[in-house]
C-alpha cells in the first residue's frame, strides 16, 4: 500500500508539466548540499569508545572520513553555481 502510494505521489510532479531532468539534477544538486551536514556527526560517533568499544575508527578510519567530508564539503559549494547556471 505504501509502494503504491509513494508511485502516486511520485507522478505528481510529471502531471504539473515539471521536467524529469530537471527535478533530477536539483535533488541530486540537494543530496550533495546536504551530504556534509549529515557526514559529519558521524565521525564524532564513530570514534565513541563507550558505545562501539573495540570497534571504534581508528588514525586511518579517521582520515578517510575527513577526507570524505571535505570531498563532499567542495562538492557542495561547486552544486549551487551549477544548479543556478543549468549546466
Amino acid at each position: 500500500m505504501v509502494y503504491t502510494g509513494a508511485i502516486l505521489i511520485a507522478t505528481i510532479p510529471s502531471l504539473l508539466g515539471i521536467d524529469p531532468l530537471r527535478l533530477t539534477m536539483f535533488s541530486m544538486a540537494l543530496t550533495v548540499v546536504m551530504l556534509p551536514l549529515i557526514i559529519a556527526p558521524l565521525i564524532v560517533l564513530m570514534n565513541d569508545k563507550r558505545l562501539l568499544k573495540s570497534h571504534a575508527n581508528g588514525w586511518i578510519s579517521n582520515f578517510a572520513v575527513i577526507v570524505i567530508i571535505l570531498l563532499s564539503f567542495v562538492l557542495a559549494v561547486l552544486a549551487i553555481p551549477v544548479q543556478i547556471i543549468g549546466a
